[in-house]
Protein backbone atom coordinates (compact mmCIF):
# COMPACT_ATOMS: atom_id res chain seq x y z
CA UNK A 1 0.00 0.00 0.00
CA UNK A 2 1.17 3.25 -1.15
CA UNK A 3 0.83 6.18 1.33
CA UNK A 4 0.07 9.57 0.32
CA UNK A 5 1.73 12.09 2.33
CA UNK A 6 0.05 15.24 3.21
CA UNK A 7 0.80 18.36 1.43
CA UNK A 8 2.79 20.54 3.58
CA UNK A 9 1.55 24.24 3.72
CA UNK A 10 3.97 26.78 4.59
CA UNK A 11 2.30 27.92 8.26
CA UNK A 12 3.45 31.99 7.56
CA UNK A 13 1.79 31.61 3.94
CA UNK A 14 -1.23 30.30 5.41
CA UNK A 15 -1.56 32.77 7.79
CA UNK A 16 -0.85 35.70 5.67
CA UNK A 17 -3.76 34.49 3.30
CA UNK A 18 -6.27 34.09 5.63
CA UNK A 19 -4.99 37.21 7.36
CA UNK A 20 -5.33 39.08 3.92
CA UNK A 21 -8.95 37.40 3.27
CA UNK A 22 -9.98 38.84 6.35
CA UNK A 23 -9.26 42.17 5.96
CA UNK A 24 -8.93 42.95 2.50
CA UNK A 25 -11.64 45.53 2.77
CA UNK A 26 -10.47 47.97 5.81
CA UNK A 27 -7.35 47.79 8.04
CA UNK A 28 -7.77 49.47 11.44
CA UNK A 29 -5.40 50.27 13.69
CA UNK A 30 -6.41 47.33 16.03
CA UNK A 31 -5.95 44.63 12.71
CA UNK A 32 -2.77 46.19 12.02
CA UNK A 33 -1.34 45.84 15.05
CA UNK A 34 -2.46 42.22 15.48
CA UNK A 35 -1.41 41.49 11.96
CA UNK A 36 1.98 42.69 12.86
CA UNK A 37 1.93 40.47 15.66
CA UNK A 38 1.40 37.36 14.14
CA UNK A 39 3.93 38.13 11.37
CA UNK A 40 6.56 38.78 14.06
CA UNK A 41 5.68 35.31 16.23
CA UNK A 42 5.08 33.11 13.08
CA UNK A 43 8.40 34.09 11.26
CA UNK A 44 11.15 32.21 10.48
CA UNK A 45 13.83 31.84 12.84
CA UNK A 46 16.15 31.69 10.17
CA UNK A 47 15.28 34.09 8.08
CA UNK A 48 13.90 37.06 10.44
CA UNK A 49 12.03 40.42 9.26
CA UNK A 50 15.09 42.76 8.40
CA UNK A 51 15.11 46.02 10.34
CA UNK A 52 14.05 48.55 6.96
CA UNK A 53 10.61 45.59 6.53
CA UNK A 54 10.15 46.39 10.31
CA UNK A 55 10.21 50.36 10.21
CA UNK A 56 8.39 50.34 6.67
CA UNK A 57 5.50 48.82 8.07
CA UNK A 58 5.54 50.72 11.47
CA UNK A 59 5.60 54.24 9.19
CA UNK A 60 2.64 52.74 7.35
CA UNK A 61 0.85 51.99 10.77
CA UNK A 62 2.18 55.49 11.37
CA UNK A 63 0.38 57.00 8.65
CA UNK A 64 -2.71 55.28 8.98
CA UNK A 65 -3.55 56.40 12.50
CA UNK A 66 -2.23 59.94 12.01
CA UNK A 67 -5.04 60.08 8.88
CA UNK A 68 -7.50 58.70 11.38
CA UNK A 69 -6.55 61.30 14.03
CA UNK A 70 -7.19 63.91 11.12
CA UNK A 71 -10.29 63.15 9.97
CA UNK A 72 -11.80 62.64 13.80
CA UNK A 73 -10.58 66.28 14.38
CA UNK A 74 -11.97 67.56 11.35
CA UNK A 75 -15.59 66.14 11.78
CA UNK A 76 -15.37 67.34 15.34
CA UNK A 77 -13.98 70.82 14.13
CA UNK A 78 -16.93 71.00 11.12
CA UNK A 79 -20.21 70.15 14.58
CA UNK A 80 -18.10 72.78 16.14
CA UNK A 81 -18.73 75.44 13.50
CA UNK A 82 -21.87 74.47 12.43
CA UNK A 83 -22.97 74.92 16.23
CA UNK A 84 -21.82 78.32 16.60
CA UNK A 85 -23.63 79.12 13.13
CA UNK A 86 -26.90 78.12 14.84
CA UNK A 87 -26.35 79.87 17.45
CA UNK A 88 -25.12 83.18 15.77
CA UNK A 89 -27.77 82.56 13.19
CA UNK A 90 -30.39 82.81 16.08
CA UNK A 91 -29.27 85.56 17.87
CA UNK A 92 -29.85 87.59 14.47
CA UNK A 93 -33.61 87.40 14.48
CA UNK A 94 -34.62 90.98 14.50
CA UNK A 95 -31.64 92.80 14.50
CA UNK A 96 -30.66 94.89 11.33
CA UNK A 97 -28.14 94.33 9.18
CA UNK A 98 -25.92 95.29 6.93
CA UNK A 99 -25.00 93.91 3.22
CA UNK A 100 -23.19 94.73 0.23
CA UNK A 101 -26.21 95.96 -1.81
CA UNK A 102 -27.53 99.19 -3.26
CA UNK A 103 -31.10 98.62 -3.24
CA UNK A 104 -33.32 100.76 -0.36
CA UNK A 105 -36.68 101.00 1.24
CA UNK A 106 -38.37 104.41 1.18
CA UNK A 107 -41.37 104.33 3.70
CA UNK A 108 -44.34 106.72 3.43
CA UNK A 109 -42.61 108.87 5.73
CA UNK A 110 -39.02 109.58 7.34
CA UNK A 111 -35.92 109.14 5.19
CA UNK A 112 -33.60 106.09 4.27
CA UNK A 113 -30.06 105.44 3.56
CA UNK A 114 -27.17 103.42 4.38
CA UNK A 115 -23.14 103.56 3.60
CA UNK A 116 -20.33 103.36 0.78
CA UNK A 117 -17.34 102.25 1.40
CA UNK A 118 -13.71 104.68 -0.49
CA UNK A 119 -10.98 102.77 -1.30
CA UNK A 120 -9.06 106.18 -1.28
CA UNK A 121 -10.05 109.53 -0.58
CA UNK A 122 -12.21 111.33 -3.09
CA UNK A 123 -12.74 115.33 -3.44
CA UNK A 124 -16.20 114.78 -5.02
CA UNK A 125 -18.83 112.09 -4.44
CA UNK A 126 -21.66 112.02 -5.93
CA UNK A 127 -25.09 110.29 -5.19
CA UNK A 128 -27.66 109.37 -7.56
CA UNK A 129 -31.16 107.64 -6.70
CA UNK A 130 -33.30 105.70 -9.10
CA UNK A 131 -36.64 104.30 -9.09
CA UNK A 132 -37.66 100.05 -9.79
CA UNK A 133 -38.10 101.71 -13.82
CA UNK A 134 -33.98 102.53 -14.20
CA UNK A 135 -35.29 106.79 -13.92
CA UNK A 136 -33.30 108.94 -11.55
CA UNK A 137 -35.05 110.85 -9.50
CA UNK A 138 -32.27 112.63 -7.67
CA UNK A 139 -28.90 113.70 -7.86
CA UNK A 140 -26.69 114.80 -4.70
CA UNK A 141 -23.35 116.28 -4.94
CA UNK A 142 -21.77 114.78 -1.02
CA UNK A 143 -18.46 116.55 -1.75
CA UNK A 144 -15.14 115.20 -0.22
CA UNK A 145 -14.68 111.83 1.71
CA UNK A 146 -11.83 110.28 3.42
CA UNK A 147 -10.87 106.71 2.71
CA UNK A 148 -13.26 104.33 4.51
CA UNK A 149 -17.07 103.57 5.50
CA UNK A 150 -19.42 106.62 5.19
CA UNK A 151 -23.13 107.18 5.99
CA UNK A 152 -25.77 109.11 3.31
CA UNK A 153 -29.31 109.67 3.73
CA UNK A 154 -32.32 110.29 1.41
CA UNK A 155 -35.07 112.31 2.73
CA UNK A 156 -37.16 111.32 -0.42
CA UNK A 157 -37.65 114.15 -2.15
CA UNK A 158 -37.00 114.32 -6.20
CA UNK A 159 -34.83 116.89 -7.50
CA UNK A 160 -37.50 119.27 -7.46
CA UNK A 161 -38.43 119.32 -4.31
CA UNK A 162 -41.45 116.79 -4.13
CA UNK A 163 -41.64 113.73 -2.22
CA UNK A 164 -41.38 110.39 -4.03
CA UNK A 165 -43.69 107.15 -4.09
CA UNK A 166 -42.69 104.72 -0.85
CA UNK A 167 -41.11 101.89 -2.82
CA UNK A 168 -37.65 100.24 -3.89
CA UNK A 169 -34.83 102.13 -4.92
CA UNK A 170 -31.44 101.95 -6.10
CA UNK A 171 -28.61 104.13 -4.38
CA UNK A 172 -25.41 104.64 -7.17
CA UNK A 173 -22.32 106.17 -5.02
CA UNK A 174 -19.62 107.55 -7.69
CA UNK A 175 -16.47 109.14 -6.69
CA UNK A 176 -13.66 110.69 -8.15
CA UNK A 177 -10.34 109.34 -8.81
CA UNK A 178 -7.67 111.32 -10.98
CA UNK A 179 -9.65 112.30 -13.81
CA UNK A 180 -12.53 109.62 -13.52
CA UNK A 181 -15.44 108.57 -11.13
CA UNK A 182 -15.52 104.90 -10.32
CA UNK A 183 -18.32 103.16 -8.45
CA UNK A 184 -18.13 102.95 -4.97
CA UNK A 185 -19.11 100.20 -2.80
CA UNK A 186 -22.29 100.71 -1.16
CA UNK A 187 -24.24 98.93 1.71
CA UNK A 188 -27.65 98.72 2.52
CA UNK A 189 -29.83 97.64 6.06
CA UNK A 190 -32.29 94.55 6.40
CA UNK A 191 -34.12 93.45 8.84
CA UNK A 192 -34.01 89.71 9.86
CA UNK A 193 -37.02 88.23 10.31
CA UNK A 194 -36.67 84.09 10.49
CA UNK A 195 -33.41 81.70 10.01
CA UNK A 196 -33.93 78.14 8.21
CA UNK A 197 -31.89 75.88 9.00
CA UNK A 198 -30.91 72.85 5.97
CA UNK A 199 -29.52 69.50 5.39
CA UNK A 200 -25.73 69.90 7.63
CA UNK A 201 -26.79 73.00 9.68
CA UNK A 202 -26.58 75.51 6.76
CA UNK A 203 -28.07 78.45 7.97
CA UNK A 204 -30.46 80.88 5.45
CA UNK A 205 -31.61 83.86 6.87
CA UNK A 206 -34.96 85.87 5.95
CA UNK A 207 -35.15 89.16 5.81
CA UNK A 208 -38.09 91.73 5.62
CA UNK A 209 -37.75 92.68 2.18
CA UNK A 210 -38.41 88.93 1.20
CA UNK A 211 -34.80 88.58 0.51
CA UNK A 212 -32.41 85.34 1.75
CA UNK A 213 -28.91 85.87 3.13
CA UNK A 214 -26.31 83.54 4.34
CA UNK A 215 -23.97 85.23 6.93
CA UNK A 216 -21.24 85.65 4.45
CA UNK A 217 -23.27 88.26 3.17
CA UNK A 218 -23.48 89.99 6.18
CA UNK A 219 -21.08 93.20 6.29
CA UNK A 220 -21.99 94.76 9.69
CA UNK A 221 -25.23 94.09 12.50
CA UNK A 222 -26.29 96.80 14.77
CA UNK A 223 -29.40 96.98 16.77
CA UNK A 224 -32.93 98.00 14.23
CA UNK A 225 -34.32 101.13 14.44
CA UNK A 226 -37.41 102.67 12.44
CA UNK A 227 -35.51 104.68 10.18
CA UNK A 228 -32.12 104.73 9.38
CA UNK A 229 -30.10 107.78 9.81
CA UNK A 230 -26.91 109.16 7.57
CA UNK A 231 -24.53 111.85 8.55
CA UNK A 232 -26.13 114.28 6.33
CA UNK A 233 -29.73 114.17 5.04
CA UNK A 234 -30.04 115.08 1.54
Amino acid sequence: MVTIAAPVVDEQFQLNSQTESKYNKELGQDEFLELMTAQLKNQDPMKPMDNGEFLGQMAQFSTVSGIEKMQASMENLSATYATGQTLQSVQLVGQEVMIESGSIELSNTGATGGSFELDAASGDVRLDIADASGTVVRQVKLGEYGPGRHDFSWNGMNDLGERVPAGSYKAVISAQQGEEFISASVLSTRIIDSVEFGAGGQATLNTRQGEILTLADIRQIRAASPDTAGETEQ
